[in-house]
């Protein structure tokens, strides 16, 4: 079976935002960890 592609881009942030991320990533790609945060996110929104 084929490997899936993956549309990806890049996203730019400061030196200490990348180490602040990379703290809380704790064994996920940051893919994973940016889209667990924006669901977080978006539940909390819907809280509201």
């Amino acid at each position: 079976m084929p490997a899936r592609k993956v549309s990806v881009t890049t996203i730019q942030v400061s030196a200490a935002t990348r180490d602040r991320l990379y703290k809380l990533k704790f064994r996920k790609t940051y893919d994973d960890f940016l889209q667990q945060l924006c669901d977080l996110y978006e539940q909390a929104q819907g809280e509201k």
